[in-house]
Order: C-alpha cells, then sequence, then structure tokens
C-alpha cells in the first residue's frame, strides 16, 4: 500500500479516536424504570395471608424522585380476615417509606353490605402499630339501615378504630317483611 493511503488511514483513525462519544440520551422523567401489568401482592404474617393487593399496572420509579415511588393504577386491597376490599383508580407514594395515597374516588367494599366512598385516602405504616389510613375529603358510608357522611376520618388498623370529624348519621328503616 502506498504511503499515502496509509497516512491517510492513521489520519482517519485519530480523527475517530479524539472525537467526542455521543451524548448519553435523555431520561423521560415520565418514564417508569420498571412497569408491570396484572400484578398480585400477597402479604403474610407468619403462615396466614393477611392481605391481598392488585394492581392492572404498577409502575416503580428509581432514577427520579425518591428511591421506591411508585403509581399504581386500578388498585385494589383485600383484608383477607374480613373480606373487605378497598379500591381506587390510582395510588401514588413510595413503598420503602409506606406512605401511600389513593385518589380519584375510592373504595371501600365490606361482606355485609357497607361501602364507603372518599375522593382520597392517605395511608402511612409507621403511624400506629400496623399503620393509619386517614382522609380530609369528606366521606360517605353506607351501610343495611344506616347512611353516615363525615368531613374527615381517621383509621387505627392495630385498634381496628376509626375517628369521624363532623359526622352525621341518617337511619333507613328496613323495608316491611312480606
Amino acid at each position: 500500500m502506498p504511503r499515502t493511503h496509509t497516512s491517510i488511514y492513521v489520519l482517519l483513525a485519530l480523527a475517530v479516536s479524539c472525537a467526542k462519544p455521543p451524548a448519553p440520551p435523555v431520561r423521560d422523567s415520565s418514564q417508569a424504570d420498571l412497569s408491570l401489568q396484572g400484578v398480585t401482592v400477597r402479604s403474610y404474617s407468619g403462615g396466614s395471608l393477611r392481605v391481598v393487593t392488585t394492581a392492572d399496572r404498577l409502575d416503580a420509579f428509581r432514577d427520579v424522585g425518591t428511591p421506591g415511588d411508585l403509581r399504581a393504577l386500578d388498585a385494589g386491597v383485600t383484608i383477607v380476615r374480613d373480606g373487605t376490599l378497598l379500591r381506587a383508580p390510582t395510588v401514588t407514594g413510595n413503598f420503602l417509606s409506606g406512605q401511600l395515597e389513593g385518589s380519584g374516588g375510592v373504595t371501600m367494599f365490606g361482606k355485609n353490605g357497607s361501602r364507603g366512598v372518599t375522593e382520597r385516602v392517605f395511608f402511612d405504616r409507621n403511624q400506629g402499630a400496623a399503620g393509619m389510613a386517614s382522609s380530609d375529603a369528606g366521606l360517605v358510608f353506607d351501610q343495611p339501615g344506616t347512611k353516615l357522611t363525615a368531613s374527615s376520618f381517621v383509621v387505627d388498623l392495630a385498634e381496628e378504630h376509626v375517628t369521624f370529624s363532623d359526622a352525621t348519621t341518617e337511619l333507613t328503616p328496613a323495608p316491611p317483611s312480606k
């Protein structure tokens, strides 16, 4: 090979090696680091199943915000002990800190025909012995024969105790038996 061609190849190799590496791609902060579809999580205490959590979609974030941030869509929690079901269109929060917010219309269904509705519910597993749930978005709670409305509530899960603020109760008579 003539010397001129060799020199051109050396110059090309030198130019390529001195070029700046391409910039890393820009991360879209709205995109999750992990997305799962059709999620079911079972929580046990000892050998006993306590809670079943489901979501149509679960997004987890690691590089944006705080590690452990999550967003769940069409989420549900079933408390196995009494069959209570909680549903929320959206749940956001952090699974490492245990602080979550259900929003978009949170509904509770009990086995005895009871139903509670509020716009949002906050849960903090670090409050109380087993966590506390609360809302300042109002509540309408119906069960056969009774309707309760309140401006806010706090639930102590370990004590199984609910405190309502500004609550009113309506009693509805049972339909006559035939």
